[in-house]
């Protein structure tokens, strides 16, 4: 776990797992949690379709998204580092599967990735995706999906030609429509959310959202007297426990209230000075009464 402490702004907590899973030879999920000028940046990418190279693709997606957001100052406009830093790691990917005699044809990455920023406004998160690597926040009990998957089965449920029930047997169930080295040009999603105080925000590749349902995973994130530590681990060892068919990686950040900053009490003299004021008003109060009440009755 790692911890960002501020003044007056919540308390951040983080933690991550990453895990190739029970039945895959290597994991092709890569994970990341660091501050960089900008703020907090958590990212989770996977390989994508299961290919020997997808390791090397997520590697390749957090080092690029990495380096290039970690150089810039901390006023730079986040949307448009984000959006640059999409294009350069995909135009990276897209030249090593190109690589002439390499072996890295289908080579791409999903994408999914929070920039935590503290304002005057209060904290927020950018959240950055391509493909179906997922952003989630828990709040006041609820579980809320921040991205919608660049996928062929979403496609069909925005046009309401499949169910939700019948998403996850559709044949096209693991066909991406966008992903990192997939074509020249990317577009990645961008859009940014308040936090507060009690959120939770999940980062999570589909070996998490694939296989545990939504409500098993707000009912981990929300189980009091868990720290950030045991819900990520009990997220993984629930992916795995479904049968681990995929690697699993997961950032997660949890917003704490701060302690409650403790009162300056006046000296003791002031307080003497106050018994004495208030004491002058009761007595004051006292003798207003009894002038009232000699006036009406002695009339």
């Amino acid at each position: 776990m790692s911890e960002r402490p501020g003044t007056m702004q919540p308390t951040v907590l983080f933690a991550e797992e990453c895990d190739r899973g029970t039945l895959r030879e290597e994991n092709q999920d890569s994970v990341l949690h660091v501050r960089i000028p900008m703020g907090e940046l958590m990212i989770v990418a996977g390989g994508v379709g299961g290919y020997p190279v997808g390791a090397t693709a997520s590697r390749m997606a957090v080092e690029h998204f990495y380096a290039h957001l970690a150089a810039l100052p901390s006023e730079f406009p986040v949307a448009n580092a984000i959006r640059a830093a999409a294009s350069r790691a995909n135009e990276r990917i897209l030249g090593a599967a190109n690589t002439p005699g390499a072996p890295r044809q289908g080579m791409g990455s999903t994408v999914v990735l929070a920039v935590l920023q503290e304002g005057a406004g209060g904290t927020h998160a950018w959240i950055g995706h391509v493909g179906d690597s997922r952003a989630y926040l828990v709040r006041a009990g609820r579980l809320h999906l921040l991205t919608q998957d660049h996928s062929a089965v979403q496609d069909l449920l925005n046009r309401n030609l499949i169910t939700k029930e019948e998403a996850p047997s559709h044949p096209d169930s693991s066909k991406l429509t966008r992903s990192l080295g997939l074509q020249p040009e990317i577009e990645i999603e961008i859009e940014k959310h308040p936090l507060a105080a009690g959120d939770t925000l999940l980062l999570c590749s589909d070996g998490l959202w694939g296989f545990v349902p939504e409500r098993e995973i707000q009912k981990v994130v929300e189980t009091p007297g868990y720290t950030v530590e045991t819900v990520a681990h009990n997220l993984l060892e629930m992916a795995l426990a479904s049968g681990g068919h995929d690697n699993v990686g997961i950032e997660i950040a949890r917003l704490i209230a701060p302690s409650g900053l403790t009162p300056v009490l006046p000296p003791k003299e002031n307080y003497i000075a106050l018994k004495v004021v208030i004491a002058m008003l009761l007595i004051a109060f006292a003798t207003l009464c009894v002038l009232i009440y000699l006036t009406f009755f002695n009339n």
